[in-house]
């Protein structure tokens, strides 16, 4: 999987869900908006049973999840509120610390070696562009 680029209200909410987090790049966000559901094309659920834009399981959304648009109820299946809570998530797993943060917050993501690798080479190609 190569870089793309995301629709615009995607990468808005790539952008500002970013600056929660003091040191997240939006292009990691937008890297596993693409991976996860090429940025709310396939919402699922999986087959392990992850749901929404970012495919969050619902126990990691119940714990992590914020109303990111504002509308008074939280909704892993809602762009902005999968989008902010993700960074949240991310954030809190250490994605703001730098490359190594940004490595164990997207294995605690996602529990694989290759997930994190493809991800960060991602933002990297979308951070090149």
């Amino acid at each position: 999987m190569r870089a793309g680029s995301a629709p615009a209200d995607y990468a808005d909410l790539y952008a500002r869900a970013a600056t929660t987090c003091p040191g997240m790049r939006p292009a990691l966000l937008q890297a596993v908006g693409q991976v996860e559901s090429g940025h709310g094309r396939d919402v699922g659920p999986s087959s392990a049973g992850a749901i929404g834009p970012m495919q969050f399981m619902p126990a990691t959304f119940a714990a992590y999840g914020v109303d990111g648009d504002g509308d008074g109820d939280t909704d892993a299946r809602d762009p902005a509120d999968a989008v902010f809570s993700a960074a949240r998530y991310l954030c809190a797993n250490g994605a703001g610390a730098g490359r190594g943060g940004e490595s164990g917050a997207l294995f605690r993501y996602n529990r694989a070696d290759w997930y994190v690798v493809m991800v960060q080479r991602i933002a990297d190609e979308i951070d090149a562009a």
